[in-house]
C-alpha cells in the first residue's frame, strides 16, 4: 500500500503537477530565448512616379544573429531603377540588382556577452531550476504522503487496541452477571464493569473517528487515474508495522548529499542566473565598438563602373558620457548575486542541519520503540495475570480495569513510537534526497 500511495503521489498529486507546469513554462521561456537567434527578413519597396526624378527601389535583407562573440551575419539584394538623383547614387544598381553580404562583430560591448546570449543562458538555467523544483516537490510530497500513511496505520492500530480493550470488558460483563445471579458477587461490581464498558465503547468511537480522519488525509495522496482522491477502507489496513531491524542508512560525505539535494542545486542555478545578469551588466559599461565588413556585387547590364566588386569596412564607436544607467544596473546585478549566494549558503547549512537532526531523531526513535515495547510487554503480562487473579477471587475489578487501561496505554505508546520511527525514516531519506519509497517494507 505504501508503494501505491507514493507512486500515486508522484503521478497525480496537484502540487507536483503544478511544479511540472512551471517546468513546462520554463522550457517555453527557453524556446522564446532561442528565438532571439532566429533569422530576420526585412523588405522595402519605394517608388517616386512624380517629381524631377522618377525612380523606384526594392530592397530585401536577411539578418542572422549568432552566439559567436555577438556577431551578426547579413545578406541581401537591392535594385534601383529609373532616373535616380545623383545625390542618391548609392541606390543605383545594374539591371539585375546588387547582392550584398557581410558581418558585424562587436569588439567590446556586446562581444563577450550580449542581451540575447544572457537571456538564453538565464532561460537555460531557469529550466534547470524548474526541473529541480519538480524533484523537490516529489521529495517533499512523498515525505508528507509517507507521514500520512504511517498516521493511518497508527490510527488503525489504536482502534484495534481500543476494540480489544472493549472485548475484555464485554466478556467480563457476562461472567460478572453470572456471579451476581449466583449471589457470590455484589451487584455494584457489575455496575462498575458496565461503566467501564461504556467508557471503552466511547474510546472505540473516538478511535474510529481518528481512523476516518487519517484515511481522509491519506486519500489526498492516493488518487485514481483521473487524479481524484481514493477513499480508503479499514480492510485495507496492514496487520501491523514492519520490522525496524533494517540496516541503517550508511553515512556519506555531506558534499555528496548537497550535490544530490534538488533545493540546493536549484539555488545554485538561480545564483548562476544572477551571475549571468551581472556579467552582462558589467559588460554594458564598456564602449561600443562594432566592426562591419561587407562585400557587394552588381548583376546584369548597365554602366561599367557598377560591375566591380565592392568591399566595405566600417567601425561604429559609442562612448556614453556619464553611463549611469549601466552603472546602476551593474550595481543592482552585483547585489542580486550577493543575495543569491547568501541564500545558497544558508540553504547548504540548513540542509546539513536537517540531515544531522534526522539521523539523531532516527536514533532516538529506535531507542523509544525498544523501550515502549518493553513497557507494553510488561503491562500486558500484568493485565493477563490480574485477570487470572480476578477469576480466582484474589483481585478486584478496580485493579483489573487499571491494569488493562495501563496495558492499553502502553500499547498506544508503542504504536506512537513505531509511527514516529517510520515517519522519521521517511524524513531522513528526503533530507538525503533519496527515494522515500525505500523507507520501509510493507506491514504484515
Amino acid at each position: 500500500m505504501l508503494e501505491e500511495v507514493l507512486g500515486s503521489t508522484a503521478t497525480h498529486f496537484p502540487l507536483i503537477e503544478a511544479a511540472r507546469q512551471d517546468a513546462e513554462s520554463a522550457r517555453m521561456e527557453l524556446l522564446a530565448a532561442q528565438g532571439g537567434f532566429d533569422p530576420e527578413l526585412k523588405a522595402r519597396a519605394a517608388a517616386f512616379p512624380i517629381g524631377p526624378y522618377t525612380y523606384s527601389r526594392l530592397e530585401a535583407l536577411v539578418q542572422q544573429p549568432t552566439p559567436y562573440h555577438g556577431a551578426t551575419v547579413f545578406g541581401g539584394w537591392r535594385r534601383g531603377d529609373g532616373e535616380i538623383p545623383p545625390y542618391y547614387g548609392n541606390l543605383e544598381t545594374l539591371s539585375a540588382g546588387e547582392l550584398r553580404a557581410g558581418v558585424t562583430v562587436p569588439l567590446w560591448r556586446n562581444g563577450p556577452v550580449d542581451r540575447r546570449r544572457a537571456t538564453m543562458e538565464r532561460a537555460r538555467l531557469g529550466r534547470t531550476a524548474a526541473e529541480l523544483s519538480v524533484r523537490q516537490a516529489v521529495l517533499e510530497s512523498s515525505r508528507q504522503a509517507a507521514h500520512r500513511y504511517w498516521d493511518w496505520v497508527a490510527a488503525g492500530r489504536r482502534r484495534a487496541i481500543a476494540v480489544e480493550l472493549l472485548e475484555f470488558a464485554r466478556v467480563r460483563d457476562s461472567q460478572l452477571a453470572q456471579r451476581v445471579r449466583k449471589g457470590d458477587l455484589a451487584a455494584f461490581e457489575l455496575t462498575d464493569n458496565q461503566r467501564a464498558l461504556a467508557q471503552r465503547e466511547s474510546q472505540v468511537v473516538a478511535a474510529e473517528r481518528l481512523l476516518t480522519q487519517a484515511a481522509l488525509e491519506l486519500a489526498l495522496y492516493l488518487r485514481d487515474a483521473d487524479g481524484r482522491p481514493v477513499p480508503l477502507r479499514p480492510e485495507q489496513l496492514p496487520g501491523g508495522f514492519p520490522s525496524i531491524d533494517a540496516p541503517p542508512l550508511a553515512t556519506e560525505p555531506l558534499d555528496d548529499v548537497l550535490e544530490r539535494r534538488p533545493d540546493v542545486s536549484r539555488l545554485e542555478a538561480q545564483a548562476a542566473q544572477q551571475r549571468t545578469e551581472a556579467r552582462f551588466a558589467a559588460n554594458q559599461q564598456a564602449p561600443l565598438i562594432d566592426v562591419t565588413v561587407a562585400a557587394a556585387q552588381d548583376l546584369g547590364s548597365g554602366p561599367a563602373r557598377l560591375r566591380k566588386t565592392e568591399l566595405e569596412m566600417g567601425v561604429v564607436l559609442e562612448v556614453p558620457v556619464l553611463n549611469r544607467v549601466a552603472q546602476g544596473r551593474d550595481g543592482s546585478a552585483r547585489a542580486a548575486v550577493a543575495r543569491a549566494e547568501a541564500q545558497l549558503r544558508l540553504q547548504r547549512e540548513r540542509a546539513a542541519v536537517e540531515v544531522g537532526d534526522a539521523r539523531a531523531a532516527l536514533d532516538a526513535a529506535r531507542a523509544r520503540v525498544q523501550l515502549a515495547r518493553r513497557e507494553a510487554a510488561a503491562a500486558r503480562e500484568l493485565a493477563v495475570g490480574e485477570r487470572t487473579r480476578l477469576l480466582q477471587g484474589d483481585s478486584s475489578l478496580l485493579i483489573v480495569n487499571l491494569r488493562e487501561q495501563t496495558a492499553a496505554e502502553a500499547q498506544v505508546r508503542e504504536v506512537d513510537a513505531l509511527a514516529e520511527y517510520f515517519k522519521v525514516t521517511a524524513t531522513l531519506r528526503a533530507a538525503l534526497a533519496l527515494p522515500v519509497a525505500g523507507a520501509a517494507p510493507e506491514g504484515n
